[in-house]
């Protein structure tokens, strides 16, 4: 816990306005000794008396003490990236019992709470044990739930009922995940024209121009996790799934989304690849594997969210909000190591291994990428 400063606090406030010790001693009924004892450390004023100190110096009984239960944006992005490095560094249980003790302390500031909750998402993996794992996502549901119960930050709230979902699923509460986000189909009632349309109201071009291109952004990303989600269920219909591969594509080039770090833009060819093999078509499968050799390969790193030339904006403002998250919680030569496996280790691909188009696309990978001969 950070220690109380009370002491401190007393001696600015009673200079503010201008008082001696005694003159403060008398207001509060006590003898000038132990307002010195205060200010100095010594001892701390009786708890019945606090509130009416505070009052006296307008001010809360917590700004009186000296305790700030909330933590900054910085300070909550900086504790998390702390926190993800000690996670690939050192003993899970370590980490965990620093993570305990920084939600004690921290219990009410809700920002800090869902990014922890994040973070344990991220790094829940990592639990040597299944019982470890499952402990860690009941603890992300119990932390989403205290946010939504006790704060009503808007995009807070709805950030939180999506990691407790995220947390049942993983738990495979399955019945529970879709009580949680059933009310997610509800029509869309258009609040993010009308958010723009204020700022065009207010004059503020710049403003309503950012705001469209941040939830553009989103809605491309959240469209181009969809399709790929399709993808994987219409293999049994060739024709509705070529068609499905081909949208997804033609979204990717557009928005130019091969750089930007999101999953969906190299995992939707792999999808394709399989699905190709299912169908027998070998060709096909080539050439979806060479699409995502393609897109990993121009992918820069540090592996990232990001944005690109048509969406200049949004890098700012994933910095602004301090998107806790959005760097990938594996170090990039594991990283690098994954897209190479999800090819050459796949057992789908096994037909593909004697083609020498196969085999020189896993060879650009391992050469553009790095990767060291294993």
């Amino acid at each position: 816990m950070n220690e109380l400063n009370i002491g401190k606090c007393i001696i600015r406030k009673r200079k503010e306005k201008g008082i001696t010790q005694e003159q403060l001693a008398d207001y509060m009924g006590v003898s000038k000794a132990s307002v010195s004892k205060w200010e100095t450390g010594q001892s701390y004023p009786d708890i019945v008396i606090l509130p009416q100190l505070a009052a006296y110096f307008n001010i809360t009984v917590d700004e009186l003490l000296g305790y700030k239960p909330q933590l900054s944006k910085a300070e909550i992005k900086k504790i998390y990236h702390r926190l993800s490095e000690e996670f690939a560094q050192k003993p899970f249980e370590e980490t965990m019992e620093e993570v305990n003790q920084l939600v004690k302390e921290y219990y009410a500031c809700f920002p800090f709470l869902l990014s922890i909750a994040q973070l344990l998402m991220n790094y829940a993996n990592l639990a040597k044990t299944e019982e470890q794992k499952q402990e860690v996502f009941t603890f992300c549901i119990d932390l989403c739930r205290r946010v939504k119960e006790e704060w009503a930050e808007i995009g807070d709230l709805k950030t939180a009922n999506i990691l407790e979902a995220l947390s049942e699923i993983a738990l495979g509460h399955y019945d529970q995940t879709i009580l949680l986000l059933k009310n997610s189909l509800a029509p869309y009632m258009g609040e993010d024209v009308l958010l723009i349309q204020a700022y065009q109201m207010r004059g503020e071009e710049d403003q309503a121009a950012r705001t469209g291109q941040i939830f553009l952004f989103q809605n491309i990303l959240s469209t181009l996790q969809l399709l790929v989600q399709n993808l994987a269920r219409e293999m049994q219909e060739p024709a509705r799934f070529e068609r499905t591969y081909r949208m997804a594509k033609h979204l990717i080039d557009d928005y130019e989304l091969k750089s930007i770090g999101t999953n969906a833009a190299f995992t939707v060819h792999i999808v394709a690849g399989q699905g190709f093999i299912q169908h027998q078509q070998k060709e096909k499968a080539l050439e979806a594997l060479e699409q995502y050799a393609e897109t990993v390969c121009s992918i820069p790193f540090p592996f990232k969210l990001r944005g690109n030339r048509y969406f200049p904006d949004v890098e700012q403002w994933i910095e602004e909000i301090g998107m806790i998250g959005t760097n990938s919680p594996r170090d990039d030569e594991s990283i690098k190591t994954s897209f190479l496996s999800l090819i050459k280790e796949n057992p789908v691909f096994a037909v593909l291994r004697e083609e020498k188009r196969y085999q020189k696309l896993v060879n650009d990978i391992q050469y553009k990428l790095g990767i060291s001969q294993v």
